[in-house]
């Protein structure tokens, strides 16, 4: 028990003093490597610039081998020469409420950040980190579209003090004046216990990565490159004595096993892809945990960069539940705590998202974060059926005349009738979508639900409001429906085409409980 208090003593003592004498403070030389990697991703998100001379001098470092090695010694001379400037120009200082950054070599940057306007505190741990347990401290703001700061080479105990100092000290910003008492109990640094609230296992991170398998952005982002890799894919089949060519010639195969070989090679393909994507789940996911302690979220999740995201319970705007149409047969969705954002959606792996759980899991959680919610339970109202002919009428309907007529009038009369296909694929799109939207309420919630052949439900507290919007076109108030826009601090939710009764008031009711509630929507 001593060596613990004793563990638990020396990071805070070592933070008190830093913060006291308040002056600049270089980060451990670990960091170098740190800045290295960031150096030589930089280089690789320049790859698509670099692609021009690396063709022109192809040929001369095929011919000079030699070429190749120095041109590789330079990058890494370079690489490694900024590293270390980065790491020489970069410093912080800590003072009693403010973090200070000073940073950049050819560009400074000088960063001022007061910490009860951090609003998420993550922590975050390479690979290269692990052996010397040393994390990354990054600290983001409510409505920051970027990253605000971040400490690149802390030990884990120092980050982790200084975590609960910001958190201690943004949660005394919150309360009333403590009494003289309360101010030297506040003094000791609490032990609270953290509350397992769920984790995942392997097999779970499997189906999230088989569900969740995003191979068309996938193959769209490879789209430029099909010539080159269908070229490499024929040559090393051939290598291995499969002639793709003369196996899907008619020449030479009836079109039933024309057919059975592009459903096979159909099959690989998905399969290699859905790997893929198993993959990328358990680099992500793997080891996840999400832990309650006291008021705040605590996610941590990662294979080679472990990631800690934590969150104040106070800033979480909206819980939803999504699931796409491979989840529902697997019978898992996931929950997502939708916090607050800015000019952009944060990045994944800064959300609070619980992938692949079941619906008791995702009720429960959301129980836990939404108390006396009725998402399980509650009987959603369909919005009206108008909604489909408008937008059959306005957009669906001069499509399908005008496309298939200007393919006939072409003396193509194949692919006008090939393009009944995508059209009634998109008029079953837009029945689905009607199907899917629904909306309800309660005298302290919103429950919206919506998709196509996945089904998306969001619940959120009605004094999270922080705008309301109410449209009506003249077609609309005819025949007494409107849209209703619900703004929140994570983002808008839209109700379309509703009773005009029912539309106001649920406005009505979300305004009348942001009056009337004193609880803080961040």
């Amino acid at each position: 028990m001593n060596n613990n208090n004793e563990a638990v003593a020396a990071p805070v003592s070592e933070l008190k003093q830093t913060v006291s004498q308040a002056e600049w403070q270089r980060v451990s030389p670990i960091a170098i490597l740190y800045f290295a990697v960031a150096v030589l991703r930089f280089f690789a998100g320049q790859f698509v610039y670099l692609i021009p001379p690396f063709i022109l001098l192809f040929n001369r470092i095929k011919d000079n081998p030699g070429l190749a090695i120095g041109m590789l010694t330079g990058l890494l001379l370079l690489i490694t020469g900024a590293a270390l400037l980065k790491y020489y120009y970069f410093q912080y200082r800590l003072s009693a409420g403010t973090v200070e950054i000073r940073s950049g070599v050819l560009s400074k940057k000088y960063l001022n950040l007061p910490f009860n306007r951090i609003q998420n505190i993550k922590l975050e741990q390479p690979i290269f980190y692990r052996p010397a347990d040393y994390v990354c401290l990054q600290l983001d703001t409510a409505g920051s579209v970027h990253q605000e700061a971040r400490l690149v080479a802390l030990s884990r105990p120092f980050a982790e003090a200084l975590k609960q100092h910001i958190l201690d000290l943004r949660h005394s910003v919150t309360d009333e004046s403590p009494s003289t008492e309360q101010q030297q109990a506040s003094s000791e640094p609490p032990v609270v216990a953290e509350q397992l609230l769920n984790q995942r296992s392997l097999a779970d991170l499997v189906i999230h990565g088989i569900s969740n398998n995003r191979i068309w952005l996938f193959l769209g982002l490879a789209a430029p490159f099909y010539n080159q890799l269908a070229d490499k894919v024929l040559e090393l089949l051939l290598m291995a004595g499969i002639d793709l060519p003369a196996l899907f010639d008619p020449g030479q195969q009836s079109w039933f096993v024309i057919g059975l070989y592009a459903l096979s090679l159909t099959m690989l393909i998905m399969l290699l892809f859905t790997l893929f994507s198993v993959l990328g789940s358990v680099l992500t996911f793997y080891g996840y945990t999400l832990h309650k302690k006291q008021q705040n979220y605590i996610r941590r999740s990662g294979l080679l960069t472990r990631h800690e995201v934590s969150m104040k319970l106070s800033r979480l705007q909206c819980v939803a539940l999504k699931q796409d149409w491979l989840d529902m047969l697997l019978g898992r969705l996931n929950l997502n705590f939708e916090q607050i954002n800015g000019q952009q959606q944060i990045a994944t792996e800064q959300k609070i998202m619980v992938p692949s759980v079941t619906l008791k899991q995702a009720h429960n959680l959301v129980r836990d974060a939404c108390p006396d919610n009725k998402l399980s339970s509650v009987t959603f109202n369909h919005i009206s059926r108008r909604f489909i002919w408008r937008y059959l009428l306005l957009y669906w309907l001069p499509v399908a005349i005008v496309a298939p007529l200007s393919l006939w009038l072409r003396q193509q009369p194949e692919l006008a009738l090939i393009s009944v296909v995508p059209l009634s694929f998109w008029a079953l799109l837009i029945v689905m979508r009607w199907y899917r939207y629904g909306y309800a309420a309660d005298n302290n919630y919103y429950y919206i639900r919506r998709g196509y052949f996945g089904v998306d439900y969001y619940c959120f507290a009605k004094y999270k409001l922080q705008q309301v919007t109410f449209r009506q076109s003249w077609l609309m108030r005819r025949a007494g429906l409107c849209s209703v826009k619900l703004v929140l601090a994570s983002g808008a939710l839209e109700i379309p085409f509703i009773n005009e009764t029912d539309g106001r008031a649920l406005l009505e009711q979300g305004l009348y409980q942001l009056q009337q509630s004193r609880k803080a929507w961040m």
